[in-house]
């Protein structure tokens, strides 16, 4: 025989014995038709993590609590603990499994998106290329972790099937673009290749869902976080597993600005009774999907269901981790909403190639340091460019020539704004008129106004005898900047600007 190295003794029980040994541990089964059709239904094993709560606890001086901590239940049921009770908890968390299970659908595919979307600039391919992912790069991974999670993949994408798929293989060949891998990742593996990204791809993204580190920059350490755990929590929904009164094995991680200030809205993340209980996941997906669907209430509707059912089951919601006074979070007001600004941002970054503030300087060349009599060191020479450099970007700020892009407490530049060391004469004329026709409205709707402007195809040019459109920007590119100014000018192109409001 052959030996399985288990201490395992309990014996086989068929179901009219299951229903003996519930009710002489104290549960009423109701009738045997009942009582055997119930556990037919659900399984013995699969109701027991529901019936825990309601057996016994030992009589002090015995112990409470196991050398691991954990909570010691008897094998008897407390006075009036039912099956049909039972099977209510059971039916309770399947709804609650179904909502965070459609919730996280919407979440996931929304990654799916914004991560495809941020590495196609990089390269088609990045996902298989060890140099153009930047946490290699960065430092933040070895090469053999980025390796191992293409080899992972590689299993994931030989395994995908369907019409789409098909069509790509036969006409492109065997691999998939990274817009289109995305579509065949598991939330685990897309959930690694987010910490894959360079740092400041991952900062980008975590400040779209303004996720902030003290600083107000973008969290991606958090961000990496909330995603293993809902991938946790998907597969937990995905098998019918427990998610009412559950210890989650990963603890999420607040925010650095919700560790900095009780008054954030993610403050209960920093509560060890609640980042690793079902209300910790159901405030990070409200604060992610205030991002991504604005109008969805879903998760509300789900806060407010766990209230009304633990109350109509006689449950304490606190074993859930709620807070007392969570209702007083304005997070779950059915009409709250988070800045606009942030989304719009990002995405305007996903269009263009931009700089940071801090870098823009070093593309300023033609800055001209402050002129001296005094002979300078080689070092002090640099400093006095490097001063030149900056006052020359805070003048185009000041004068309104530029196109500034705000997001994470960090400024971006488009970087096809300069030229020869300095901003295009020719654009920085164009943004001003533009930028001042727009009237009291934020930065960042001026941005994509002036972006939106730029790169879309409205201006008419002859190619033979064939007029076509082409986008202020290709005009840019491809013409001296004294044709361009005549185009843009003989075309009224300035005229079909669509200020923001």
């Amino acid at each position: 025989m052959t030996d399985l190295h288990s201490t395992y003794a309990k014996p086989f029980l068929i179901i009219p014995e299951q229903v003996r040994r519930l009710r002489e541990r104290g549960m009423d089964c109701g009738d045997d038709a009942y009582a055997a059709q119930i556990l037919e239904r659900y399984g013995y094993y699969r109701l027991s993590g529901y019936w825990h709560i309601y057996r016994d606890r030992p009589v002090p001086p015995a112990r409470q609590f196991s050398d691991d901590g954990r909570e010691i239940r008897l094998d008897t049921f407390t006075c009036g603990t039912s099956l049909a009770h039972v099977v209510a908890l059971y039916e309770f968390d399947h709804e609650l499994r179904t909502r965070v299970g459609d919730v996280l659908s919407m979440i996931e595919n929304a990654f799916r998106f914004f991560i495809g979307h941020r590495l196609g600039r990089v390269d088609k391919f990045a996902h298989r290329k060890p140099e153009a992912l930047g946490a290699v790069h960065d430092g933040i991974v070895s090469t053999s972790t980025c390796k191992e999670w293409i080899k992972e993949y590689d299993r994931q994408e030989k395994r995908a099937k369907g019409d789409f798929i098909r069509h790509f293989r036969e006409k492109y060949g065997p691999h998939l673009p990274i817009w289109v891998a995305t579509e065949v990742m598991s939330f685990g593996v897309l959930s690694r290749l987010y910490r894959l990204m360079g740092q400041h791809d991952q900062e980008i993204l975590a400040a779209r869902f303004q996720i902030h580190t003290k600083d107000g920059g973008g969290d991606y350490g958090a961000l990496a976080n909330w995603l293993n755990s809902l991938r946790q929590v998907r597969n937990i929904c995905a098998h019918y597993g427990r998610v009412w009164n559950r210890t989650f094995d990963v603890t999420i991680q607040a925010p650095g600005r919700a560790q900095k200030s009780e008054e954030d809205l993610l403050a209960p993340l920093a509560v060890n009774t609640i980042n690793n209980r079902f209300y910790g996941v159901l405030l990070v997906m409200r604060h992610l999907m205030l991002s991504i669907d604005p109008s969805n209430v879903d998760v509300v509707e789900l806060a407010d269901y766990v209230e009304k059912r633990t109350r109509e089951l006689d449950l304490s919601i606190t074993q859930l981790g709620f807070p007392d006074d969570w209702k007083n979070n304005p997070i779950w007001g059915r009409t709250f909403t988070l800045s606009r600004s942030p989304m719009l941002a990002a995405s305007l970054l996903d269009r263009t190639e931009s700089l940071t503030a801090s870098k823009v300087p070093d593309v300023l060349t033609a800055a001209e340091p402050e002129v001296t009599s005094e002979s300078l060191t080689p070092k002090q020479l640099k400093n006095a460019m490097d001063k030149a450099q900056k006052e020359l970007l805070r003048t185009y700020r000041r004068h309104q020539v530029v196109i500034e892009i705000e997001l994470g407490g960090t400024k971006f530049y488009p970087v096809f704004q300069f030229r020869d060391g300095k901003i295009i004469d020719a654009l920085a004329d164009i943004n001003q008129k533009l930028t001042r026709s727009c009237g009291d409205v934020g930065r960042t709707e001026v941005a994509k106004a002036l972006l939106d402007w730029w790169q879309t195809p409205h201006v008419s040019s002859l190619r033979g005898e064939t007029v076509e459109y082409r986008s202020p920007l290709d005009l840019l590119h491809e013409r001296s900047e004294k044709d361009f100014e005549e185009i843009i000018e003989n075309g009224n192109a300035l005229s079909r600007f669509v200020a923001p409001g």
